[in-house]
């Protein structure tokens, strides 16, 4: 076990110093005082709210989350308020965003917290679960409808608009067929991958293992609940489509306005990073701006753009750090350990 977490430890430490390395060098090509010239014109008003406004949408991260742990416990007093899972959920982010698995990494931490709460740990470990896993789903599916519009072409004007409404419903009730047949017991994401023939691969056998557990307990989950299931689909997709909003938000700050192309392509192709090993997409994230803003011609710097949203990440972080250690922090980590 100490072999195993040693290795973990060395993991990260390589991977964050592959991120540092990509980050310096892209600071470097930019001008470190043009990219902090950029970012200080934003102004400490306009910063705060982007801060609000991610706050917001972190409502309905903890709303999604208290509707699935009150699906999963019988008791009242084990169904917490939806700002005590606001609080833990934002424990959780900042933890996972500092870990090479980024959207998973923070898992352990909210089952702990949970369990704090007096949560029993079967229903906290399944209702972590499940969120991460619908997380993931959506995030794929928001990604992938940037990919394909970004492959098809990126022009503005109404039409685009159309386009991308369109994209978005169809996104939207894929994602809703997908949950439907996981609650009428039909396994999707399992027999896929042993399509690709990835259950071939030694490394990835224990993936294949939490795919049929965690199809199992979206199974459980949706079984019954057709209302259910369009909610936690409807709120997916909101959560995901927030990042547009974030995206012009930002855009504005810098004194540009992005068309609706623009900013869904600049607010999901980069958040390819957030799925590499790398704590936060570190050099990743910031590099697939630079990308993406020069594709599309946004005339912005891109670096100013996606360090203001690591700054924005770095106030969730303190948050979240506070958070645990005033919960307990000693408590939490034993139960990670565990």
């Amino acid at each position: 076990m100490a072999h195993r977490f040693s290795w973990h430890i060395f993991g990260v430490v390589v991977s964050g110093l592959l991120g540092v390395g990509l980050l310096y060098a892209l600071l470097a090509q930019e001008g470190w005082e043009s990219v902090l010239q950029n970012m200080s014109a934003f102004g400490i008003w306009p910063f705060i709210g982007l801060v609000g406004i991610s706050m917001l949408n972190f409502v309905l991260y903890s709303l999604r989350w208290t509707i699935i742990l009150h699906r999963q416990v019988t008791e009242k007093k084990h169904k917490l308020s939806v700002w005590r899972m606001y609080w833990h959920r934002m424990t959780g982010y900042a933890v996972g965003y500092l870990t090479p698995l980024n959207q998973a990494g923070g898992e352990p931490v909210r089952v702990a917290l949970l369990m704090a709460d007096g949560v029993p740990g079967k229903s906290a470990v399944a209702s972590a679960t499940l969120d991460i896993a619908f997380e993931l789903c959506s995030y794929v599916v928001f990604i992938t409808l940037g990919v394909i519009f970004a492959l098809v072409g990126h022009q503005g004007g109404s039409g685009t608009l159309i386009i991308m409404g369109i994209g978005l419903a169809i996104a939207f009730f894929a994602l809703l067929a997908f949950f439907t047949a996981l609650g009428r017991g039909k396994p999707i994401a399992k027999p896929l991958f042993r399509r690709l023939r990835l259950d071939r691969v030694k490394r990835f056998r224990g993936v294949e293992r939490w795919l049929e557990e965690t199809e199992e307990l979206m199974h459980g989950f949706f079984a019954g609940g057709g209302w259910v299931v369009f909610g936690i689909s409807a709120l997916s997709m909101a959560m995901v489509a927030f990042r547009v909003v974030e995206t012009l938000y930002i855009a504005w700050g810098f004194g540009v306005t992005l068309n609706f192309a623009q900013a869904f392509l600049a607010s999901s192709l980069p958040g390819l990073a957030l799925l590499l090993p790398i704590p936060g997409g570190l050099g990743i994230f910031e590099g697939g701006f630079t990308a993406v803003f020069a594709a599309l011609n946004v005339p912005m710097d891109p670096l100013a753009f996606a360090l203001m949203i690591r700054l924005r990440d770095a106030v969730f972080i303190v948050l979240g750090v506070f958070h645990m250690i005033r919960t307990g922090s000693g408590w939490v980590l034993k139960k990670v350990k565990a």
